[in-house]
C-alpha cells in the first residue's frame, strides 16, 4: 500500500528533498560568504591587534629584561676583575682583603665578594683560607668563611669547579648583612699549570627586582613574574610563592598541564608568545616569555586575552546577529523558488527507488521533452543495463581472484612454517650467536634458510632460493629443505679434511641427485651451505649457483672465495667443489639470497653487492650481536627501496662465532 506522499521538503524517512537542499545550499553559499567576510574581518582585526600587542609586549619585555640585567652585569664585572688580579699576582691574605674591599666599595649593588681557594692550591697560606667581604649597614665587613664552615661543599664553589665556566647560582636567603634574598655569580680560576686555584663569587641582593618590575606598565590586570633556571619563582604578585614554589608545582596545584609546558619553554631559554587557559580562574591568558641573558633566568609578562580583544569581540557579535536575521528571511524566499523547480524530479525519484531495491527489470517512467530530466531518465536506463552486465563480470572475476589469493596464502604459510623462528636457537651453547629473517615478497617465492647441529661440535648453515613463484616453489622449497636435513643428519656433514665424503659438497651432490628424480617441472634451487667446527672456528662450504656469503673479520668485509657448483636440481650426476676457511672469535658470516642485492628502489636502481659490503662494514662496527646486524641491514634496505614494491623474497642469516667457549652453561 503506498504511503503518504511527502512534502517538497522531504520526510523523516527519506531525508531532505532536492527543493530543501537547493534552498539550503543557496543559503549555505550566501551564509558562507557572509561568514567568511565576518571571519576575515575578525581574523584581520585580531591579527592586527595581536601584532600590535606582540610588538608592544616584546618591547616591554626587552625593556624589563634590560633593566633586570643591568645590576647583575655589575656583579659579573667585579668578579672578573677579581679573577684578573689573582691571575696577575698572588697577594697575601691582608692584601687580598684590601683588594676585595676596594672592588665592592664603588658598587653598592654588590652586597658581598668571596674567594674560595682550592685545598690543593699548593700554598699553605691559602689551603684553609676563604676571605669574604660584605656590606653591613654603611660599612664593609670581613671574615674568613673557613672558620665558619667548609666552603668547598657549597654551590658557589662546586658549580664553577664542576662546569668549568662562570655560573649564576639559584637564589637563597643570605645569612650575612640583612638576610634578604641573594644570588651569587661565580667564576672558576686556574693557575699557570691549569690546576684549580679558586672559585670567585659576588653576591647581589634581589630587593631591586621589586622596584624594577613596579615601574613597568602592564595594564589593569597584567603582571610580571621571574623564574630561575629550574623554575623557582623569584618575583611574582603572589608573594607567598616567591622562593617557595616553582612554576611546575603551581601547574600541578592548579591541575593545568599548559602551565607546565610554559615552564618548560621558559627554563629552556625560549622566547615567544604563549597562550593558555587558566582553569582555576576561568580566563584565557597571553604570556610573553624571554630569557634574561647570561643568568639562565626567564621573564614572563602576563595579560588577560579578554582585555586585549574586548573591542573586537563586541563588533563581531553585532555583525553576526545582523547577518543571521538577514539569512532567515532569505531562507524563506529560497524554499519557495526551489519547490517550483524540483517538482518533476520527485516523480523520477519514486521510479528509481524500485531500482535501488534490486528490481533491475523495473521500467522507468517516460518523460517527454529534451530537458535535463529526460536526459537523466535516459542515463538511469543505460546505467541499469550496464549494471546487470557488470555484476555478472564481477562475480566471475571475484571467484578467480579468490582462488589466486588462496594459493598465495597457502604458499606463504608453507614457506614461513618450515623455517626456524625461535631465537636464540641454541641458548645453552656459548659458542653460537645466530639470527635469521625471511621477508616474503607479494608474490611468494621459494626462499628458505635453515641451521642445525649435525653433531655436538658442528653447526650447518643453509640458505636457498627456489626458481618460480607460488605454491609450486614453496613445495619445492619444502622438499629441498627436508632432503638437506635428512642427508646431513644421516651422513653427519662434519667433514674435517678436503675430499671427505660427508662434507657440504657431498651433501649438495646427494641432494641434487635425489630431487632431480621426477622433477618434471624442471624446477631448480640455488643453495649455499656452510659447516662450522665450533671447537676451533674452522669451516667448509659448498655452493650450488648461489651468491657467495660475506665474511666480516676485524672490520674487513670480504666475500668467501667462489667454488664451482651448478644449480641444484638442474642436471644429475654432477659434483660440487668445496672451500674452506677459519673464523676467529668475534668473526661473522653473513648469508643471503639475491633478493637483498637485487632490491629495487623507486628509481629502479639495484642495491648491488658494493652497497651491501659497505653497509656490512658499517653495521658490524663495534662487533654487535647477529640480531643487531640483521635489524640494521633490514632498516637500511627499507630506507633504500623507499616504499617500492618488493619483487623477490629477502632472506638474511647472520652467524657470529664467539669462540670455543663451552658447549652448555647452567
Amino acid at each position: 500500500m503506498p504511503g503518504k506522499r511527502p512534502s517538497f521538503l522531504g520526510s523523516a524517512r527519506t531525508g531532505l528533498s532536492i527543493a530543501g537542499k537547493l534552498a539550503l545550499m543557496t543559503m549555505a553559499g550566501v551564509g558562507l560568504i557572509f561568514l567568511l567576510i565576518i571571519a576575515y574581518g575578525y581574523v584581520s582585526s585580531v591579527g592586527a591587534m595581536e601584532a600590535e600587542f606582540r610588538a608592544r609586549i616584546e618591547n616591554l619585555g626587552e625593556a624589563t629584561a634590560s633593566k633586570i640585567r643591568r645590576i647583575p652585569r655589575v656583579a659579573e664585572a667585579v668578579t672578573h676583575d677579581m679573577a684578573t688580579i689573582l691571575r696577575s699576582f698572588k697577594p697575601d691574605p691582608e692584601q687580598l682583603r684590601d683588594v676585595m674591599k676596594s672592588l665592592i666599595e664603588p658598587h653598592p649593588e654588590v652586597s658581598g665578594l668571596f674567594v674560595g681557594f682550592s685545598r690543593q692550591s699548593g700554598d699553605a697560606l691559602l689551603d684553609n683560607f676563604c676571605p669574604f667581604v660584605y656590606r653591613q649597614d654603611s660599612t664593609i665587613g670581613w671574615r674568613n668563611l673557613a672558620e665558619v664552615y667548609d666552603w668547598t661543599v657549597w654551590d658557589w664553589y662546586q658549580l664553577p669547579l664542576q662546569l668549568g665556566k662562570p655560573v649564576w647560582t639559584e637564589p637563597f636567603f643570605g645569612n650575612e648583612g640583612t638576610g634578604s634574598m641573594v644570588v651569587d655569580y661565580c667564576v672558576p680560576i686556574y693557575d699557570e699549570n691549569w690546576r684549580y686555584l679558586a672559585s670567585i663569587g659576588a653576591s647581589i641582593e634581589l630587593h631591586w627586582l621589586t622596584n624594577v618590575i613596579a615601574t613597568m606598565n602592564v595594564g589593569n590586570n597584567g603582571y610580571i613574574f621571574l623564574i630561575t633556571s629550574n623554575g623557582t619563582m623569584v618575583s611574582h604578585p603572589w608573594r607567598e610563592t616567591i622562593m617557595k614554589e616553582t612554576i611546575f608545582t603551581i601547574s600541578e596545584a592548579d591541575g593545568n598541564p599548559e602551565v607546565w609546558e610554559l615552564g618548560r619553554r621558559m627554563v629552556e631559554g625560549k622566547k615567544g608568545l604563549f597562550k593558555f587557559y587558566d582553569r582555576k580562574r576561568d580566563r584565557h591568558l597571553l604570556v610573553w616569555h624571554q630569557p634574561i641573558e647570561g643568568m639562565g633566568w626567564s621573564l614572563g609578562i602576563v595579560f588577560p586575552e579578554k582585555e586585549i580583544l574586548a573591542g573586537v569581540n563586541r563588533l563581531s557579535r553585532t555583525q553576526l546577529l545582523l547577518g543571521l536575521a538577514g539569512m532567515a528571511g532569505m531562507l524563506a524566499v529560497s524554499l519557495f523558488i526551489a519547490s517550483r523547480i524540483s517538482r518533476p524530479i520527485r516523480s523520477l525519484k519514486d521510479a528509481t527507488l524500485l531500482l535501488a531495491s534490486g528490481r533491475l527489470d523495473a521500467p522507468l517512467p517516460p518523460i517527454s521533452g529534451n530537458d535535463e530530466i529526460a536526459l537523466l531518465t535516459e542515463s538511469f536506463t543505460s546505467m541499469r543495463d550496464s549494471l546487470i552486465v557488470h555484476i555478472e563480470e564481477l562475480r566471475t572475476t571475484t571467484a578467480a581472484r579468490e582462488r589466486i589469493e588462496s594459493e598465495l596464502d597457502i604458499a606463504r604459510s608453507i614457506q614461513m612454517s618450515l623455517v626456524p623462528r625461535t631465537f636464540p636457537p641454541f641458548p645453552k651453547d656459548d659458542r653460537i650467536d645466530l639470527f635469521a629473517t625471511l621477508e616474503p615478497a607479494r608474490e611468494v617465492g621459494g626462499d628458505f634458510y635453515d641451521f642445525f647441529m649435525t653433531d655436538a661440535n658442528h653447526l650447518l648453515l643453509i640458505v636457498g632460493d627456489v626458481s618460480g613463484k607460488g605454491v609450486p616453489a614453496a613445495l619445492f622449497m619444502a622438499v629441498t629443505r627436508s632432503f638437506m636435513k635428512a642427508y646431513s643428519q644421516m651422513n653427519g656433514c662434519a667433514a674435517e679434511t678436503e675430499g671427505a665424503t660427508n662434507g657440504p659438497a657431498a651433501l649438495l651432490s646427494a641432494v641434487n641427485d635425489r630431487i632431480i628424480e621426477g622433477n618434471d617441472a624442471c624446477m631448480f634451487v640455488t643453495l649455499f651451505c656452510v659447516s662450522v667446527d665450533l671447537r676451533d672456528g674452522g669451516f667448509r662450504y659448498a655452493c650450488g649457483g648461489h651468491p657467495a656469503p660475506w665474511k666480516i673479520s676485524g672490520g674487513a668485509v670480504t666475500a668467501l672465495p667462489r667454488v664451482k657448483g651448478p644449480l641444484v636440481g638442474a642436471i644429475g650426476g654432477v659434483s660440487f667443489e668445496e672451500g674452506a676457511g677459519a673464523l676467529q672469535p668475534g668473526d661473522t658470516l653473513f648469508l643471503f639470497t639475491d633478493g637483498v642485492t637485487e632490491a629495487l628502489n623507486q628509481r629502479e636502481e639495484l642495491l648491488g653487492d658494493e652497497r651491501v659490503r659497505d653497509w656490512l662494514g658499517e653495521t658490524t662496527s663495534g662487533n654487535p650481536g647477529s640480531e643487531v646486524v640483521i635489524e640494521r641491514m633490514r632498516d637500511r634496505i627499507g630506507r633504500f627501496v623507499d616504499g617500492a614494491d618488493q619483487s623477490d623474497d629477502i632472506t638474511m642469516l647472520c652467524f657470529r662465532y664467539k669462540g670455543p667457549g663451552t658447549k652448555t652453561r647452567a
